[in-house]
């Protein structure tokens, strides 16, 4: 039995790093850029202070293994399903999985500028690209 969980735990990081390492050439500008109803996004990130430092990736999808892993096969096939269906949204607004992992990443790198503020977006409050939605992405 311990032999079985073993080759399936085994089994299960390498099918996790099929999917994980492959993803990390789809989480920049470029590939992102493909899609023309990504036109705005990527041309504001390219002239914003992030461009030089982050990817798309970076700020738009969680870092674990596991759960980088995870998001990317849904946000993959939800995306390729919009394409293939021509349902694109006219306009792409973060959804609220979305807004969680990107202030996650706000905090993860500038975590230390926020002393004691922490998560801003607890209790009710603000998430940090509500403020500083210009930095990126102005509208």
């Amino acid at each position: 039995m311990l032999k079985w969980v073993a080759v399936l735990a085994v089994l299960g990081f390498f099918g996790m790093m099929l999917v994980k390492v492959p993803a990390l050439g789809l989480a920049e500008a470029e590939f992102c850029g493909m899609c023309h109803a990504m036109d705005y996004q990527v041309n504001t990130y390219l002239h914003s202070p992030h461009a030089q430092e982050a990817n798309c990736g970076d700020c738009h999808d969680p870092h674990g293994l596991v759960t980088g892993s995870m998001y990317a096969v849904y946000t993959g096939s939800r995306d390729v399903y919009r394409v293939v269906t021509n349902t694109i949204p006219s306009e792409i607004r973060a959804t609220d999985l979305s807004k969680k992992v990107i202030q996650g990443n706000c905090l993860r790198c500038h975590g230390d500028i926020m002393g004691d503020i922490g998560d801003t977006s607890q209790n009710g409050g603000a998430y940090c690209f509500q403020c500083h939605r210009n930095t990126v992405h102005p509208k």
